[in-house]
């Protein structure tokens, strides 16, 4: 209680060298908010455009002029998503199934063969229309195609000629084609999960519909490839870009070279959308970068200026520290009561500086409490480094030459 009464009337008689500490804190802590409140400018600018920018990777033909009926290669689709450079997008793939029913009548490389198309999502039916697909219970748009369970829908009329019920399954041959060749699988059972009235013109003759990732499966397991029509990825994060071009360099996934057969069926090339974001985003990017690597030399220049400032004020003080110690005071009192005279103006001064700039950048103030505190650290290790000196000094020197 009597050491903060001493401390509070020290402050009062030194007010002149205490408001000269609260305005070097103010000062050099608002110096080091602006700046990290100008990093975090444009950085939010850079996730603003994130989000306004959706960037994604789209397979197409040689020319760029198709993105559809193509013969894409599913597992360099699966390298990618295990880079964890891009996420599955909407994929597409056309398969082919028989059942030994009267509808195994399209004639197809010397098959009687069915088609089933494969998605990643339910957004076909989406274009349809909003009674396009009726899903049994325990299943929904979602958990039907994000998994991978054994389950298919079947076409209304399909499903009715079949004499089926809600969660009955059925026993298909699958087959997978490419280029007119038709490559044979073995017996499946999937559990039918719901029935559709139509599809778009685009799809047209499709009996069934699976989960593109369950017909992934289902194939694989009889070591038969997956051959997409259509794919097409997001990019979820914009650093990603450049690995992600040298990602697809690596697996012969090419840039759209116009000057070629526009007709190639082949998807070894790709299209990242990324021509607007880098012509908007590059600006930005290299003024944080510049930023940034700023950033330590002047959060270590506040800090070294800070160590100085307290140490010098403390420094002035030498004679009544002298004077003090010839009295009988203890060390450890003098310590804390003048470390202490320095550490409430530098806390002050940064609280001020911390909710002024704050407000006036309209950042929250938990982003600036890390170089405020850091600040506030340099300000006591130099005033506690000048209390320790000087403690250790000689009294009667100090003393004499103030005689």
């Amino acid at each position: 209680m009597f050491f903060c009464k001493d401390l509070f009337r020290s402050l009062a008689r030194h007010s002149r060298k205490g408001l000269l500490a609260l305005a070097v804190a103010v000062g050099l802590s608002a110096m080091l908010f602006l700046f990290a409140g100008a990093v975090a400018s444009y950085q939010g600018e850079l996730d603003r455009l994130e989000e306004d920018y959706d960037l994604t990777l789209t397979f197409t033909n040689v020319a760029g002029t198709s993105t559809k009926n193509l013969i894409i290669y599913d597992d360099r689709l699966q390298a990618i998503e295990e880079s964890g450079l891009a996420e599955p997008g909407f994929y597409r793939a056309t398969s082919f199934f028989s059942d030994g029913t009267e509808d195994d009548d399209a004639f197809l490389g010397n098959w009687w063969v069915q088609t089933v198309e494969a998605f990643t999502d339910d957004s076909p039916f989406e274009e349809a229309g909003a009674d396009a697909v009726t899903y049994f219970d325990g299943y929904d748009g979602d958990s039907f195609f994000q998994g991978e369970e054994a389950v298919c829908l079947l076409e209304e009329g399909k499903f009715q000629r079949m004499g089926l019920s809600p969660g009955d399954s059925v026993t298909v041959v699958l087959y997978t084609s490419r280029q007119g060749q038709v490559f044979r699988g073995e017996e499946t059972t999937l559990t039918v999960a719901g029935t559709y009235r139509e599809l778009p013109p685009a799809y047209a003759g499709t009996n069934m519909v699976c989960s593109y990732w369950t017909m992934r499966r289902e194939l694989k397991a009889m070591k038969l490839n997956l051959w997409p029509s259509q794919a097409s990825m997001a990019i979820t994060d914009p650093d990603n870009l450049n690995p992600l071009k040298e990602e697809l360099k690596e697996l012969g996934i090419n840039p759209v070279d116009r000057t070629l057969n526009s007709f190639a069926e082949y998807g070894r090339t790709a299209v990242i959308n990324d021509s607007l974001y880098i012509a908007s985003a590059e600006p930005t990017l290299r003024s944080l970068s510049l930023l940034q690597a700023l950033w330590p030399g002047v959060l270590a220049a506040a800090a070294l200026i800070a160590l100085l400032a307290s140490y010098l004020l403390i420094q002035s003080r030498r004679q009544e520290i002298a004077l003090q110690r010839s009295l009988g005071v203890s060390r450890g009192r003098i310590f804390f009561l003048f470390f202490g005279e320095s550490a409430i103006p530098a806390l002050v001064g940064v609280g001020i500086s911390l909710i002024g700039c704050g407000l006036a950048l309209g950042l929250p103030l938990a982003s600036l409490l890390l170089p405020g505190l850091g600040f506030f650290c340099a300000f006591l290790l130099g005033s506690a480094a000048a209390v320790l000196l000087l403690l250790g000094g000689d009294v009667l020197a100090v003393l004499a030459a103030a005689d």
